[in-house]
């Protein structure tokens, strides 16, 4: 070997190295923020609420959604409270079910039809529609897979006694699919999903909270201030981005106003997904994360020692040498307990072993090969149509 090439191999595992122990460094440092805040004292409700609208799109929906409507209707924050439930048309799946609940509540949930989206993005069309018919004084973007309690409202409703923030929003967290016996892993792609949200998306939020870094709301439960969301120019200009969460967090703190996240989560009850489906939603997520944030998206492998790990056991298992494996045989569990120990803080028990299985090959195979996919891809379907996404985040449907 010549002594460039070995200058070079000895550059890239130094490179390794260093960007193994920060990650390492980075996944405890994400932790004990995680103890901290999930552990927080809940502040008391305010006495004088003002008024909610609760905006929840639609889109063929099944009869699980029904029941979680159920209680979102009846899980009231103040006597002030409406349900706006958004469809496109009638033609929709879901519109049976936004019938039953409006007619079991007739003085406190409503249907709205938003029409087709055209050439904007479909969520963000239906949430504006939502908003445009809402009365509240506070408006909270819901989506229908949350299972909404008391305590979520109240959070939210201390946080935004502060008049400096402008919005609110829950970590998502997804509850433990259920085990199916005709299953070769025992969940369908459901089981992909609710690893990648509860250990890759959801978990860095409360490091970012607890150091006052948050510029995005996480979808799922978000609570936005009408006035502030008036002062950003409401959600008109939005209607073209790939990501609502991320393009409205943006805005309200480009108008001058502060987010919070609740330690409180938003429990998204799974779907039930095939692995494909699973696959599509985690690759559209990384795709739109590079349009938005193009620095975040290519530093995020390295922030998991596992990936870093088998890249450098890789290296060294081809000349020879064993530490490199062993390391990374460490740090796979390392990140297995650490993903148990973040489960029993935030559901209160840890998933099945082969939950953490899955784990395992969705952050050695599956994450890395579509974060490679998605650092060329600009196009993804969502809701049915296909988009293609340009840097900072705005979207054009494609016929």
């Amino acid at each position: 070997m010549s002594r460039r090439l070995r200058y070079v191999r000895y550059a890239v595992e130094t490179v390794l190295v260093a960007a193994l122990f920060g990650s390492t460094l980075y996944q405890l440092a994400v932790y004990l923020a995680n103890r901290r805040f999930w552990r927080q004292t809940l502040p008391p409700p305010p006495d004088q609420t003002p008024s909610v609208s609760a905006v929840v799109p639609l889109r063929g929906k099944t009869l699980d959604t029904l029941a979680l409507l159920h209680v979102l209707v009846n899980t009231a924050p103040t006597e002030q409270y409406e349900v706006i439930l958004v469809l496109e048309d009638e033609h929709d799946p879901a519109y049976a079910i936004a019938q039953q609940i409006a007619q079991s509540y007739p003085q406190r949930a409503r249907v709205v039809l938003s029409g087709p989206p055209g050439r904007h993005a479909g969520k963000l069309h239906s949430l504006n529609a939502g908003y445009l018919a809402a009365r509240g004084e506070l408006i909270a973007f819901v989506d229908a897979q949350v299972q909404v309690s008391a305590a979520l409202w109240f959070a939210a409703l201390a946080a935004l006694q502060d008049p400096a923030v402008g919005a609110v929003f829950a970590p998502p967290l997804v509850a433990e699919p259920e085990h199916r016996l005709e299953g070769a892993l025992g969940a369908g792609g459901e089981m992909l999903v609710a690893l990648h949200v509860n250990h890759a998306q959801s978990a860095p939020i409360p490091f970012a909270a607890l150091s006052n870094r948050l510029n995005a709301l996480a979808n799922g439960f978000v609570v936005v201030r009408r006035r502030a969301l008036q002062d950003a120019g409401g959600m008109l200009h939005l209607l073209d981005e790939g990501s609502d969460g991320i393009s409205l967090g943006r805005t309200l703190r480009e108008a001058g106003y502060r987010l919070a996240a609740l330690p409180v989560p938003a429990l998204i009850v799974p779907e039930p997904e095939t692995f494909n489906q699973a696959v599509s939603r985690l690759r559209r997520h990384l795709i739109v994360s590079r349009a938005y944030s193009r620095p975040s998206f290519i530093a995020w492998p390295f922030t998991n020692p596992q990936t870093v790990g088998l890249l450098l056991s890789f290296i060294t298992e081809r000349e020879g040498r064993w530490w490199g494996r062993r390391t990374w045989w460490a740090f796979v569990a390392l990140r297995t307990a650490l993903a148990y120990e973040l489960d029993r803080l935030r559901f209160g028990r840890g998933f099945t072993w082969l939950a953490y299985a899955q784990l395992f090959m969705l952050d050695t195979f599956i994450t890395p090969t579509l974060w490679a996919r998605a650092l060329l891809q600009s196009t993804f379907s969502w809701r049915g149509r296909t988009y293609r996404i340009a840097r900072g985040g705005k979207v054009t449907p494609l016929e």
